[in-house]
């Protein structure tokens, strides 16, 4: 068996629901506020609205590549940030 599909992957919606409740928690204005669209090339983009001060926005885009990064290499699931 190869070591692909010997390894167990998370399904797309376990990732995204991952994503949100680590981006709910690094910021907590997205609660209720965050747009999910799941574009055809099979990336989800997570749009939310951003912080004004643009060290706020930097921090924001640096911890939930983080976390964004980690989901991908756990299973092949891309999710995009973005502003409102």
């Amino acid at each position: 068996m190869s070591r692909e599909t010997s390894q167990h992957r998370q399904p797309a919606r376990d990732a995204l629901s991952e994503y949100l409740a680590a981006l709910e928690e690094v910021y907590p204005v997205a609660k209720g506020t965050a747009r999910v669209l799941a574009r055809q090339d099979n990336r989800i983009v997570v749009s939310v609205p951003l912080p004004e001060p643009s060290r706020d926005r930097m921090r924001l885009f640096d911890r939930m590549a983080e976390i964004g990064t980690k989901i991908l290499l756990e299973t092949d699931q891309y999710i995009i940030l973005s502003g409102q």
